[in-house]
Parts: structure tokens; C-alpha cells; sequence
């Protein structure tokens, strides 16, 4: 690489500089020591809460056997990664998202949670408060079968 591209003095000033070089180094420090002896990482991999809300829904919808023990597992990840808002969100502590909050409500609701729960009540409301399903993409707005009474 090029002397350039490892030079940010001359770009944001020496005393910047040095607070991003150290850190840059820092953030490395903190990677490192993650490293198996081997050499390589091992992160947990989480996504959205439209997967296992997905994985619900369409278990469900296929008339699958259920796995009571990993729905419960499924619902109370749904309510420990429900958002302030009362919706869920597509990033960890992010904006309330329609679609993903349609689905986490209706595969809670497929699990078994009462539409009279706290988490619940706290869901619908934030759902109704942004234009009910109808306002969500196609594919959650089937799952809701395009019913404003669907959220009750």
C-alpha cells in the first residue's frame, strides 16, 4: 500500500491524527483478543426477529408438528427484543419496522400469547398508531390477511 493510504495527517491534522491512530489500534487490540489459537473468530450470529417469526408463521401455516419448547424459546426472544416503541425493529435498539412487527405480533400470537398481554396490547398499539397492517409490505400484510380486525 501506498504511503497515502496510511497517512491521515495531512487529511485531519496531527492531533486527529493521533486519536484516530490510537484508535485504530485499540479496536485491533480488542479484536485480537478474540482470536482462537488457531487464528480464527467465533462471533454469535443473531439476525432480525423476522427469521424465527418467520419460522413460526410458516411452521404454522404448513400445519407442522409443534415444538412447544422451541416456540417458547422463539416467544421469549420476541418479547426480550421488543422495542420501546412497542414494535420490534429490523437492528438491536433500532426504529419501529411495520413488516417486522406485524410478524413478531402474529407469531406470538400462533405461539399462544394472549392479545390482552402488556407486550401485546403495547405491539397493537404501536402497529394501529402507524396505519395498521396496510401500511406494511405485501407478504406481512397476507399474514395479517389484510384485515383491520386481524389485530385484535
Amino acid at each position: 500500500m501506498s504511503k497515502e493510504m496510511h497517512s491521515t495527517a495531512d487529511s485531519v491534522g496531527p492531533q486527529t491524527a493521533g486519536v484516530l491512530e490510537a484508535s485504530i489500534a485499540s479496536a485491533t487490540r480488542g479484536l485480537l483478543d478474540y482470536r482462537r489459537p488457531d487464528g480464527h473468530w467465533v462471533f454469535e450470529l443473531e439476525a432480525d426477529c423476522t427469521i424465527p417469526a418467520e419460522y413460526v408463521l410458516l411452521g404454522h401455516y404448513l400445519a407442522e408438528p409443534v415444538d412447544a419448547t422451541l416456540e417458547a424459546k422463539i416467544a421469549n426472544y420476541l418479547r426480550r427484543v421488543q422495542g420501546a416503541h412497542g414494535g420490534w425493529p429490523l437492528v438491536h435498539d433500532g426504529d419501529f419496522d411495520m413488516s417486522a412487527s406485524v410478524k413478531a405480533y402474529f407469531a406470538l400470537k400462533m405461539i399462544g400469547d394472549s392479545p390482552g398481554a402488556p407486550d401485546m396490547m403495547r405491539a397493537r398499539e404501536a402497529i394501529r398508531s402507524r396505519g395498521r397492517s396496510a401500511r406494511c409490505p405485501t407478504p406481512a400484510r397476507r399474514k395479517a390477511g389484510n384485515r383491520p380486525r386481524a389485530l385484535e
